[in-house]
């Protein structure tokens, strides 16, 4: 058979455009796939609890959904979630979940992708699954004592642990370490990352923060010691190191009274340490865990409680001596407890009790250790009656020996009213270095019905040397160490405070004064002067013949016109005026320097006399003090907030009285809480006057037009205003170099 080439061309032009067109819808497939796939978004997120105490988020898309970048985080607790290409259809972020170990769930869209971020209580185990349209995460119970591990459904991949979970990611690096102090003492580690999804495990170890920045780089100089002592933060210093293909950083904290969070935001990852206050110490200390031991398992069909201790000691390594009276069996299953709490389950079940000295245990019948331990408080008492005395001078840098002294003793000040001398009641003073209690010898304590506050023994005694500021204590070796201990918690260098303080008293006072004088009279001498006026044919004096004189008292200007002028009379008018503006401020600025809990004081300015007649007759001169004054007594709380008890007064002298010198008298007294450095005002006093006074001609003095040559006026406005401020500061002491 021939085939012509036309044909053999024809067939292979056909072959060519099967083939393209195929091509074409393929690659159209696959376009049309991912872009049905990126362009996907969230539409719900649902969650319902399962058997077995698990729980399931159920993530619905309006397509298939793609596989999201997992990763997760140990404090806090939380497993996240990017699905790359996805936007966020949600009407609320944050979805509150508080069922299992889950708090909450929340979803936001950044960059092109949409995090999901689910909150936990603590780490667990969990599995996703892709079906249809919808993503299912499934959270385990199981195991949530242990560091949680992302288990996978049967036909995916499974992952041992975060860190093989990370080794699937790229490389990452950390780009910046850099470290800053918040506003209430609070440290704050920031680290920039080139990625979000870097893998970092952090944990509590030894004491200090381990942070493992899972399949993470560092450049060289990111790789060294930060000693940010000088920042006063809980943190001491900062330790990076590369270790293999990750990277490591270690906080070491100042002391134990602190707490820890972490939080990221893109590629910025901060690690916030904040100092805890006392009564956040005691909340943390009520809800810490009081079992520490390593854990265990028990499970027993009725066994001796003899070999379970056997078995407790052989695990811990302790030795455990049992009491004769310990016996029976018991029944336990325990999984993953610490010992010391399977001990005391086991000690509680069945009556008994444990007092342990070193690495020995004793265990035995509850009322049996009762006893035993009052044999031995009464044999400490016998000791402590006999026991010899020794004496200890201990010195007192801070505070005053006395003070201390009256601690140690119990003793508590009482105000009562002191009899005078001469009477029978009256008792002479002693030496001031002598404290005295009923039927006790001078300077000692006694324990008992005298003085039940006291750490001191029956025995003991404490005296004091005012020259030296020195305690002398006399008593037993275990309650001088009591008192050492005391001490030196009592004294300490106690803060100080600066209060500033601010007085200003403004005046602005404005006055005018228009006022006129007409004048008819005789003319004698140069017209033109108008200065000589005769009445009658006798030459008098200006003003003589006035027809009304509202002239100004004390006038600044004025200005004489001669309105009409005849033969030998004339008529003139003299304007007279008088303006004054006056303003004053006045600051005063006293301050001071003072310790916590003490009241001072600072004034300054003058005693004014003053005499009053006494009942006999007599004359008396007093003085009375008009002085500006500031007295505050501060006291600063932990968190460096201080409340002041304050009384500023600026008296200053006034006007004359029949009865003597005024005095004006400016004072406020309060309490307020203020920051330190922060500036308060504690109050002011705004006093406005006006006046507007008219002095006129009846009936004249009201035409128009010319009723303004019968009416003088004088216009006043005085404006007083009185400010007080404060600034309390503490002083630090000052950061010595290292």
């Amino acid at each position: 058979m021939k085939i012509s080439r036309n044909t053999f061309d024809q067939q292979s032009s056909a072959r060519r455009g099967f083939w393209g067109t195929g091509l074409l819808f393929a690659l159209f497939t696959v376009y049309a796939s991912f872009a049905n796939a990126a362009g996907s978004t969230l539409k719900s997120i649902e969650f319902a609890s399962l058997p077995g105490d698990q729980l399931q988020f159920q993530l619905e898309f309006d397509g298939e959904p793609v596989e999201p970048k997992v990763f997760q985080t140990d404090n806090p607790a939380r497993i996240s979630m990017d699905f790359m290409g996805v936007s966020n259809g949600l009407k609320k972020k944050m979805i509150p979940v508080n069922e299992g170990v889950a708090s909450g769930i929340h979803a936001v869209e950044a960059s092109g992708r949409t995090r999901v971020v689910i909150n936990l209580l603590d780490l667990v185990p969990y599995d996703t699954r892709i079906e249809g349209n919808s993503l299912f995460v499934t959270l385990s119970n199981e195991g949530r004592s242990v560091a949680a591990a992302p288990v996978k459904s049967p036909g995916k991949p499974a992952f041992a642990s975060v860190a093989a979970k990370a080794a699937e990611l790229p490389p990452q690096t950390i780009r910046n370490i850099d470290f800053r102090r918040g506003a209430g003492g609070e440290g704050r580690i920031l680290i920039s990352l080139n990625d979000p999804n870097t893998v970092v495990d952090m944990q509590e170890q030894g004491g200090k923060v381990v942070l493992r920045f899972i399949n993470t780089g560092i450049t060289g100089d990111l790789a060294k010691s930060l000693d940010v002592t000088d920042f006063a933060t809980p943190i001491r210093r900062i330790d990076t190191r590369r270790d293999g293909s990750s990277t490591t950083m270690v906080v070491t904290p100042l002391t134990s009274d602190y707490d820890y969070s972490s939080y990221q935001t893109e590629g910025l990852l901060t690690v916030e340490f904040r100092p805890l206050t006392p009564a956040e110490k005691e909340i943390a200390k009520k809800k810490k865990f009081e079992f520490s031991g390593q854990r265990l398992s028990l499970n027993f069909q009725d066994i001796e409680v003899r070999s379970v201790l056997q078995i407790l000691a052989d695990f811990t390594n302790l030795n455990i001596v049992a009491s004769d009276t310990v016996g029976g069996n018991i029944t336990l299953r325990l999984n993953d407890v610490p010992w010391d709490q399977a001990m005391d389950i086991i000690l509680k079940s069945k009556g008994l009790a444990k007092r342990q000295t070193g690495n020995v245990i004793l265990v035995g019948p509850i009322p049996e250790i009762n006893k035993l331990e009052k044999e031995e408080l009464e044999a400490y008492a016998v000791k402590e009656k006999l026991e010899p005395l020794k004496t200890e001078i201990i010195q007192i840098k801070y505070a005053k020996a006395a003070d201390i002294q009256k601690v140690l003793m119990g003793v508590q000040e009482t105000e009562e009213a002191q009899p005078t001398q001469g009477t029978e009641e009256y008792i002479p003073p002693r030496s001031p270095n002598t404290l005295t209690f009923p039927e006790t010898n001078l300077g000692a304590s006694t324990v008992g019905d005298t003085n039940q506050g006291s750490i001191l023994s029956e025995r003991g005694t404490v005296n004091i040397d005012d020259r030296t500021n020195v305690l002398i204590v006399k008593d037993t070796p275990q309650n001088l160490e009591a008192v050492r201990t005391l001490v030196n918690q009592l004294d300490k260098a106690v803060q100080q405070v600066m209060i500033e303080s601010r007085v200003v008293i403004a005046n602005d006072n404005f006055s005018r004064e228009l006022g006129v004088r007409l004048e008819a009279a005789g003319q004698n001498g140069d017209p033109n002067t108008g200065s000589g006026f005769q009445a009658g044919g006798v030459l008098g004096n200006v003003g003589e013949n006035l027809i009304t004189d509202l002239a100004v008292g004390a006038a600044t200007g004025g200005l004489g016109v001669v309105l009409f002028k005849a033969s030998e009379f004339l008529l003139r008018l003299e304007l007279t005026a008088a303006q004054a503006e006056n303003l004053l401020t006045i600051v005063s600025n006293p301050k001071l320097v003072t310790t916590d809990q003490n009241t001072a004081s600072i004034e300054q300015g003058v005693e004014i006399p003053f005499q009053t007649q006494s009942s006999l007759g007599g004359t008396n001169t007093q003085f009375k003090k008009a002085v500006l004054k500031l007295e505050v007594t501060p006291h600063i709380t932990p968190d460096d907030v201080i409340l002041m008890d304050v009384l500023v007064q600026n008296d200053t002298a006034g006007t004359e009285t029949p009865g003597g010198l005024a005095i004006d008298r400016r004072a406020i007294e309060t309490s307020v809480q203020v920051e330190s450095g922060e500036t308060v005002v504690l109050g002011g006093v705004y006093i406005g006057e006006t006046r507007n006074d008219v002095d006129s001609v009846p009936f004249f003095g009201e035409l128009p037009g010319i009723g303004w040559l019968f009416r003088r006026t004088n216009v006043e406005d005085n404006k007083r205003e009185l400010l007080i401020f404060i600034t309390p500061r503490i002083l630090k002491e000052s950061i010595k170099a290292i």
